[in-house]
């Protein structure tokens, strides 16, 4: 197995938040491999290293799965909720829980390395960059703990929400807050270098690519700031808000609306590339491969598009909402939907 198309360790695969992966799938999944069925609802992304599938769900367990059967290896078992997705650094599998703390755990034997405690619910994906984690939480705490301790090194307090996933760099790490701003931290102090207003609360996670910070808000524009100085280079409107984190590969920029539209848009001007036909709401962060992209609808379906052309290339219809990432790798496709049931898919 290449274990660039097998190991997706945080949201949109990997640290840069791009989405990308090497997997070349132009056709519909067209057998089941096999489906679990978790006590509750699942709100967050799975991920996937070394054969082993890791899903947070809201009966506050974090599970590792064999990919290739579906046989439960391990579980951790949480105080509460998990809507988490979970990010593997190293020999760790961190997320974060309703109970305000962010758990380091041995991916290989589940058992507990570290607990940050925090304040507030964790939504966001912890984001690790060398030996820090970054989150943020539902009561406006920011934080970086140590990686391998998870000893806190600095805390921000902000007025506002945070759940939006944070994008980290050497330098700074950016995130959005539910007040409409996009921040822009300093990595290692917490100490504001700058930030933006947008019209509308931010829970889209930022992606950074060619010097520029792009990410969408709910007052119905996507933007691209640029990363040194937090000045807007460009802004495209839409329809309605935007949740979906995207997804910048090469020079385009992926991301889907409310309006139920996957958009295509050139990273250096914003000009369109393709707009996809309406599939009603899309919430979900959209995964950009190499010939397709591919996206889950609020209402039970995923399908891929052509990169170049946005033309339909294959629909996947599965019961109940999907709001996750999915796994493409060239071996199979792993799902998860939100009453709670993972499937990998050939």
């Amino acid at each position: 197995m290449n274990q660039e198309t097998t190991n997706w360790v945080s949201l949109l695969a990997g640290n840069d938040r791009r989405g990308g992966t090497l997997a070349t799938r132009t056709k519909a999944p067209q057998e089941l491999i096999w489906k679990v069925a978790l006590p509750e609802s699942i709100r967050s992304s799975p991920v996937l290293h070394s054969g082993k599938l890791y899903v947070t769900c809201r009966d506050g367990r974090l599970y590792a799965l064999d990919a290739r059967i579906g046989r439960e290896r391990w579980t951790f078992q949480a105080p509460a909720p998990i809507c988490s997705t979970p990010s593997i650094s190293g020999n760790l599998v961190v997320f974060g829980c309703h109970d305000g703390a962010v758990y380091g755990v041995d991916r290989t034997s589940g058992r507990l390395q570290w607990k940050a405690t925090s304040e507030g619910a964790i939504w966001t994906s912890p984001t690790v960059y060398e030996n820090s984690v970054f989150f943020g939480s539902a009561a406006g705490l920011f934080m970086a703990v140590d990686r391998d301790s998870g000893k806190p090194r600095w805390t921000r307090r902000f007025d506002a929400q945070i759940h939006s996933s944070a994008f980290a760099t050497e330098r700074l790490v950016y995130f959005g807050s539910s007040d409409g701003f996009i921040h822009a931290l300093d990595a290692s102090t917490g100490a504001d270098a700058w930030m933006h207003l947008t019209g509308d609360g931010v829970v889209s996670a930022p992606a950074l690519a060619g010097g520029l910070v792009l990410v969408g808000s709910e007052d119905h524009s996507f933007y691209a700031l640029d990363a040194a100085s937090g000045q807007v280079r460009w802004r495209v409107e839409t329809a309605m808000g935007i949740a979906s984190s995207p997804a910048a590969s090469d020079d385009r920029v992926f991301f889907g609306g409310k309006d139920g539209h996957v958009y295509a848009l050139a990273i250096a001007d914003g000009r369109e590339i393709w707009k996809s036909t309406p599939i009603r709401q899309i919430t979900a962060p959209v995964l950009a491969g190499v010939s397709s992209v591919c996206v889950q609808s609020y209402y039970g379906t995923t399908r891929a598009y052509g990169r170049n052309t946005g033309e339909e290339l294959w629909t996947a219809g599965l019961g109940g909402s999907l709001q996750c990432t999915p796994i493409l790798t060239d071996e199979a496709v792993y799902l998860a939907t939100y009453p709670g049931v993972i499937y990998a898919l050939r």
